[in-house]
């Protein structure tokens, strides 16, 4: 795991932004796909009083350390987080990729200390939603939005599990690039453009495969100009092609 000291975690109020809370809710780009999806203008400075947003975290700082106290959950507001596991043997797994609009920490609830640990692969931001605050998030009229997360992070994970159940190692990476460009399509944003900041190292370590693998079979689909040279983006040249191999996903 990398050795960065972890973040101060300094969370600075949404409201501090020129524009007050309403404002910066209302213009911010997640809005569509966060707790505020529901609201109506009027509320937005309601809730920004409820929730806050973390400082600039820049590639490798830490939103939470695993057995890091928790007493919130996180919504992905910009940039791509990854959530990093140990275990007792020392073995790192890195369990998912964090983009904008997604729950973050929901495990830690469960003996109230983060089960793993997440931190940033770009400079990223996220808004801080604190357990005792639910209450007053369902009565603004939040909750819909809410479990709306909360089913979306099922649903996520559902289909993690299936991705990376598939024998095929061209199946599990053509499922992933098809979820990616899922999310992208949710949030409003061409889906054949994909956000890769993560390393090649991190996505075959998450897909269960080693480099090699990894490296030859994207390789292979550059060739056959199925998808663009991938640095921190990949284009999807063929996306039919990409979603025929992903065929376990629904």
């Amino acid at each position: 795991m990398s050795q960065s000291a972890t973040v101060n975690n300094r969370i600075h109020p949404i409201g501090g932004v020129p524009g007050g809370h309403s404002g910066h809710c209302e213009l911010c780009p997640t809005r569509t796909v966060c707790t505020a999806r529901d609201l109506q203008r009027e509320v937005l400075g309601q809730l920004a009083e409820r929730i806050d947003t973390t400082r600039v975290l820049q590639r490798n700082d830490y939103l939470f350390r695993e057995g890091d106290t928790s007493d919130s959950c996180y919504v992905v507001r910009s940039g791509v987080f990854k959530s990093v596991t140990v275990t007792t043997a020392g073995e790192e797994y890195v369990t998912r990729f964090h983009y904008p609009g997604e729950l973050v920490g929901l495990t830690g609830q469960m003996t109230g200390r983060h089960l793993d640990s997440t931190l940033a692969l770009t400079a990223s931001t996220a808004c801080r939603i604190s357990v005792r605050d639910f209450g007053r998030l369902f009565a603004l009229g939040a909750d819909r939005a809410l479990l709306r997360l909360i089913a979306e992070r099922e649903a996520g994970d559902r289909n993690l599990e299936i991705n990376l159940r598939q024998s095929s190692a061209e199946a599990r990476i053509a499922g992933f690039l098809v979820l990616l460009m899922r999310r992208q399509e949710r949030l409003g944003y061409a889906p054949t453009t994909l956000p890769l900041p993560m390393s090649r190292t991190d996505l075959a370590n998450h897909l269960g495969l080693t480099l090699e693998c990894l490296s030859r079979l994207l390789g292979k689909w550059k060739r056959a100009g199925v998808i663009g040279p991938e640095r921190t983006s990949m284009e999807i040249f063929k996306p039919g092609e990409i979603a025929t191999l992903a065929y376990h996903l629904s």
